[in-house]
């Protein structure tokens, strides 16, 4: 979890209060903290404002004149060739920015690798080619360079056709194979352009490998693994929140050039190792002080549960069945497309295989006649790579329920092979286990009484069963989860709840060590397929078998093994397997041996590992619930969240947020259209104090400053089309970058756009005669640092209110077009009650219509939130038109991660990759994800500048379709989100948890559109 700074929107609320200060205009209607007495006005229908085209269509790069040289150097060795080109670079060419990764060459085919040697500024492009023998040697080589150069105002790809006439000037050069290895080294070691752990080894292991060629000892530098230290510290391993795909970057850093990773001898007892020192809450006499300690509504699954597990329980199974088809449908992927990792990792498949069940036949099976709560628990948080999942179902009839789970099971039998049943006894319970011998099944099921269990894991199912029969620590009796059960009284249709227990069982050092071990694992189950794609790199097909992999000298014997010395097995186009799991699913941390004993560099990593957690999270272990409620309308659905962090110390970083809007609260009258944010601000508030220093830093005066706020302040957009038409000009992730004739501060239509912007900024007043003396210190400044410049008179009136206009003087020197002066400027009005600032005029006398009909916020009770954030828009609207670009530019730009893994199993294994299935096949076998697009599908097509979508082209190429692109999660997502209200609040806790004890508590409110068909 990211640190967040405690005075974050402080610059948001000073630059439109600042603004507002350049005119001293007021109502002569307005009074000391006085609401203008107007009646509600009937509002004219609006007609709808025409929105700017998208432009589509493809950015092919531009052509560049041919750069002509000479083939300098000829060698081959077996059944491949190497060239070398020299081609001279001169005059503005020096600047070209060179993709030193994709040479294009004229016939080329797999097995073909060219890399530019050098980068921007040589005076001389170095091109080495390596691919099959040729009959004779090479009499000319063509082909293309890309590179990146600054033209009109952008970056632009540029295409630079070469040719290299012949013969080589050296026929027969012995160094010529160890230059290409080390360029080739280099620029797949690269992390800065493109990261990947995969180049990671592949960079590594031909660093490796250039040792063994001819003349390596005779070129300068050639010795890659010179002073090469380990890149992964340990305690990187341990940090739940830090990247999988950043730790392998590192991990396959090592890999590749075979560094050792042994920590040493295991001598240091586990019982040595002091997790964090963080104290339990006093929940009992929390739970005593709270107006009904015993009005929670019990949950009776939690008593089947181990006190240390995370619990989620839905009260019906349609309902978990409708969480999961949301999730797969719009929630996951447009998460992986704002976290930057658009893949799939086939997870809802994965868990269903595993625990033997598939969730189309879920409801016929546990439709609510056939079962009744149903709970999911587990012991990790780590669901990406494999965690142990268990299913507690309260039984209603045990006859269909035990015939239908068979059947379910038999149904995997044609699909995955060697499907074995047996009995087994866990925590004294006869458990029917069927399993294949990759562990694609792994189903344990159980009864007790009523409940019936079923498992991927039998670890964790025996910790479950040990629960229910009470021979363990169950949630149920956990103070934690009755204190919160009492804290917020009621019934839910769903609730998820993360114990005091979980949490310090997630940071302990038998879970935190067994993870980075399991990490260092999957680095080494990584290899054998990662020395499999670089094999078809380098030699244009996938090899036939291990002893083809390890004869290229790509893969060593001794790495089909762990560290530990457990067995890998592997097959080309397999997925490596052993005791650890595979890429696509590791073995369950509940499952693997538990730790005795350490090693000395284990303990000290998590000694840091612990001090940064205890120094972070402060003193206490936070506790967290959620509760889901859904309700059908006549339009769709309306979907409650509400989560409660608890309780929150004055040290920690939730309580600086509570510093800066204070603990006043605010009631929000629901939005129609546009978006909002509402923050209370209080008389305690940090925020004020920053802003009264702010002000008189500003204008040189002591008396001014915030003296006249009142208890809120307001930032918000619009529906207008002046936000796609900003958009437009600025946008180019997803639309064809806009054409400028002139500079940006030149631009007319440019600065028109930034004058209709709809955005606009309140503030309550509670002092009017404070606030137009600060207004007029405020302009008595600008016109003293600025004389002349400014412009400031009233130019309308709406409702009896004048409208201030804040511009830059059409007459002012230096001004490059008197017509900017005309389209840009800053409006004002002062109600009496609030100040509102905005751009665009027809967005100010929106919202003065909006406060004087009464929809402005006011101050709010104890229960009510002190942050507000809240949306509505329309389909094809402006708001949802801009929320589309701006969603399908993340998603262009996360496709780059993608793009780069599908070049890799493209080029590494063409045959098994000339289908989509295939790719993604390949990708979970290898990598443990298939990439996807960024219309969320894993179809890519190779072309000389990578890998490209058939869609949507390459990073080098791009194409901008319409949008949305039909069946694509952002248009699943925008059809399905129709609006979002948020509320924040930090709620006091009973004094026995501390003086200044509070909680956060946040709740959401998503309103869903009809579901897509």
């Amino acid at each position: 979890m990211r640190r967040l700074a405690p005075r974050w929107f402080a610059p948001l609320l000073a630059a439109p209060l600042a603004l507002a200060g350049c005119g001293t205009e007021k109502s002569e209607k307005t009074g000391p903290n006085e609401q203008v007495e107007a009646p509600p006005a009937a509002r004219a229908e609006e007609p709808p404002e025409p929105l700017p085209a998208l432009r589509t269509g493809t950015l092919a790069p531009a052509e560049h004149a041919e750069l002509k040289g000479a083939i300098a150097a000829y060698r081959v060795e077996g059944e491949v060739e190497y060239v070398e080109v020299r081609l001279p670079v001169t005059g503005d060419d020096l600047s070209l920015d060179w993709d030193r990764l994709h040479v294009e060459l004229d016939g080329a085919g797999p097995g073909h690798v060219g890399v530019l040697a050098n980068g921007t500024g040589a005076t001389e492009a170095v091109v080495l080619v390596r691919r099959p023998k040729s009959a004779a040697a090479p009499e000319a080589l063509r082909g293309a360079l890309l590179a990146r150069r600054w033209q009109d105002g952008r970056n632009e790809w540029v295409r630079v056709p070469f040719g290299g006439a012949g013969p080589a000037k050296q026929a027969d050069d012995a160094g010529l194979v160890a230059r290409w290895a080390e360029a080739l080294a280099h620029v797949l070691g690269d992390t800065w352009t493109e990261p990947h752990p995969w180049k990671q080894f592949a960079a590594g292991r031909i660093a490796t490998w250039l040792k063994k060629q001819p003349g390596a000892k005779a070129i300068a530098g050639s010795d890659l693994l010179r002073d090469r230290p380990a890149r992964t510290d340990l305690s990187q391993l341990m940090d739940t929140t830090t990247g999988v795909m950043s730790m392998q970057e590192a991990l396959q850093h090592d890999r590749g050039l075979r560094l050792s990773r042994d920590t040493g001898p295991r001598t240091v007892a586990l019982a040595d190792l002091k997790p964090p020192p963080l104290a339990a809450h006093p929940f009992a006499a929390m739970q005593a002080a709270l107006p009904n300690p015993n009005g929670g509504t019990a949950e009776p699954l939690a008593a089947a549960t181990p006190a240390e597990f995370w619990y989620a329980r839905v009260d019906d199974v349609r309902l978990l069945l409708r969480l999961l088809d949301e999730a797969d449908t719009w929630i996951t992927p447009v998460v992986q497309i704002l976290q930057q990792n658009p893949e799939d990792r086939s997870l809802t498949a994965r868990y269903q295989r595993q625990l033997g069940l598939r969730r189309s036949d879920l409801a016929k099976l546990f439709g609510h006649t056939v079962v009744g709560e149903v709970a999911i628990v587990g012991s990790d948080p780590y669901l990406r790579e494999g965690t142990d999942v268990t299913l507690i179902f309260a039984l209603k009839q045990p006859e269909v329920y035990g015939a239908e789970l068979t059947r379910q099971l038999d149904g995997y039998r044609a699909e995955v092979a060697g499907i074995e049943e047996t009995t087994v006894k866990l925590a004294g319970v006869d458990v029917q286990r069927a399993a294949d011998p990759n562990g694609q099944v792994r189903q344990h099921r159980a009864r007790v009484g009523d409940l019936a269990f079923v498992s991927n894991s039998p670890g964790a199912l025996a910790r479950v069963l040990a629960a229910a029969q009470g021979q363990a620590p169950r949630l149920a009796d956990e103070p934690d989860l009755k204190y919160m059960l009492a804290r917020d009284p009621g019934t839910h249709q769903a609730l998820a709840f993360l114990s005091d227990k979980f949490i310090a069982a997630v940071v302990g050092p038998q879970q935190k060590i067994l993870a980075a071990r399991r990490q260092e694992a999957l680095a080494e189950l990584l290899v054998p397929g990662y020395a499999a794609l670089l094999h078809g790199w380098l030699f244009g097909h996938a090899p036939k078998d291990t002893k083809e992999l390890t004869a290229a000298g790509l893969l060593a014997a001794d790495e089909l093994k762990h560290v530990g010395g457990e067995a890998i097995g592997f097959t080309p186009g397999q997925a490596a397997r052993s005791s650890w799991g595979s890429p696509e699913a590791l073995t369950p941390i509940v499952d693997l041996p538990a730790l005795e004993k350490v090693s000395e560099a284990e303990r000290n990593a998590y000694d840091n590992f612990a001090l940064g957690y205890q120094n972070y999270w402060q003193q206490f272990i936070d506790p967290v619930a959620i509760r889901l409620d859904v309700r059908d309308e006549a339009e769709g659905a309306v979907a409650d969240v509400d989560v409660r962090v608890l309780p929150l110390i004055s040290a920690t970083d939730y309580s600086q947020i509570e510093s800066v809007v204070g603990k006043s609260r605010v009631t929000v009258t629901a939005s129609d259209r546009g978006l909002q944010a509402v923050w209370a601000v209080g008389q305690d508030s940090q925020l004020r104090r920053d802003m009264d220093q702010l002000m008189r830093t500003l204008t040189g005066k002591g008396d001014v400053g915030l003296g006249w706020l009142g208890d809120w302040v307001m930032l918000g957009l619009d529906d207008r089309a002046g936000l796609v038409g900003l958009l437009s000009q600025w946008d180019d992730t997803a639309q064809l970058p806009p054409k400028r004739e002139r500079n940006q501060l030149e631009d007319l239509e440019l600065w028109q756009q930034i004058g209709k912007f709809p955005g606009y900024a309140i503030a309550e007043v509670k002092n009017p005669t404070m606030l137009v003396a600060t207004l007029a210190a405020i302009k008595t400044t600008v016109e003293s640092v600025a004389p002349g410049m400014v412009a400031w008179d009233p130019v309308a009136r709406h409702r009896d209110l004048p409208i201030v206009r804040i511009g830059v003087n059409p007459g002012a020197p230096l001004l490059p077009d008197k017509a900017i002066a005309e389209a840009f400027g800053i409006h004002y009005v002062q109600t009496g009650a609030a100040i509102v600032v905005g751009l665009d005029r027809p967005t100010v006398t929106r919202v003065i219509d909006d406060l004087l009909d009464g929809r402005l916020p006011k101050v709010g009770a104890a229960t009510d939130p002190q942050f507000v954030v809240q949306t509505r828009t329309a389909v094809g609207a402006p708001l949802w038109t801009a929320l589309l670009w701006m969603l399908q530019g993340q998603a262009n730009t996360a496709s780059k991660s993608a793009l780069r893994s599908a070049e890799i199993l493209l080029r590494g294994d063409p045959a098994a990759t000339q289908s989509t299935e295939g790719l993604a096949r390949l990708g979970l076998q290898y990598f443990g994800f298939a990439p996807l697009n960024a219309h969320g599908t894993p179809e890519f097509t190779l072309r000389p500048e990578g890998a490209a979508d058939p869609l949507q082209g390459s990073a080098v190429a791009p194409t901008f379709p319409p949008l949305p692109i039909a069946g694509s999660p952002i248009e699943r997502l925008m059809q399905r989100l129709t609006a979002v209200r948020g509320e924040v609040a930090f709620d006091k806790e009973p004094e026995a948890a501390g003086p200044d004890a509070r909680s956060l508590r946040t709740k959401f409110s998503l309103h869903l559109g009809p579901a897509p068909k």
